[in-house]
């Protein structure tokens, strides 16, 4: 599982130029596998996903009566994007500003669903 996992990071992080890296984070903010570069702080990544992931499903549930599929972060230097796999665990991907967000989208959403099938068997 563990390499399977990695493999998924890895081609995210080369599925477009402007990703700089994703990680995989459970509920309470550990990682569950990363392909972030050394630069970046993964407990403070693991945190603030974790913190993101709450608040975006409860913003679904209270405002939207539904449930949270992606949040994302935009800043003058890229994004941050959250999605989730399951109820566990997100999938989150940094991305510069430069980035064709509709590819970058397109990959995760199919990345968090190959990565749902690993975690249910």
């Amino acid at each position: 599982m563990t390499q399977e996992v990695n493999q998924i990071l890895n081609e995210l992080k080369t599925s477009a130029p402007d990703v700089i890296g994703a990680a995989i984070v459970r509920g309470d903010g550990l990682l569950v596998g990363s392909s972030l570069p050394r630069k970046i702080d993964e407990d403070l990544v693991g945190g603030m996903t974790a913190s993101m992931f709450g608040v975006g499903e409860r913003i679904a549930a209270e405002l939207m009566l539904s449930e949270m599929e992606q949040v994302y972060v935009r800043s003058p230097e890229g994004y941050v994007i959250v999605h989730a796999i399951d109820e566990e665990r997100s999938l989150v991907m940094l991305v510069s500003h430069n980035a064709k967000l509709g590819l970058v989208l397109l990959v995760m959403k199919r990345a968090a669903s190959q990565l749902a099938g690993i975690f249910s068997s």
